[in-house]
């Protein structure tokens, strides 16, 4: 009977890992708006034309400074997992004072 049950705690254990792994912020988001890409890879991020930047990063989330030359440049980017393919970004100036509306990003389909 334990060794039953050790088995099944096992699988369940396994399983749960598994979907934990799903969750992660990592990987390449596409703008709703406008289609704009970042790939994220830990604390690191890049951009289509190939810049790359740093941020504070956590399983959930990613947070950069814009760097020149882009529009932004400045201002932090907050963004926040919202399910396993949506993502929200809010830009915050950058005097930290004023917040945009959350912007939605999503994955960026993969193509072969």
């Amino acid at each position: 009977m334990q060794k039953g049950w050790r088995l099944g705690f096992g699988i369940i254990a396994l399983l749960m890992s598994g979907s934990a792994w799903a969750d992660a912020i990592d990987g390449t988001w596409c703008a709703d708006k406008d289609h704009r890409q970042i790939t994220i890879q830990g604390a690191s991020a890049s951009f289509p034309g190939g810049q790359k930047i740093s941020g504070d990063y956590t399983r959930h989330s990613f947070l950069y400074e814009v760097p020149p030359p882009l529009a932004q440049a400045g201002q932090k980017i907050d963004m926040r997992l919202m399910g396993e393919t949506v993502l929200r970004a809010i830009t915050i100036s950058a005097d930290g004072q004023t917040r945009s509306e959350p912007e939605i990003w999503r994955r960026c389909e993969q193509t072969s």
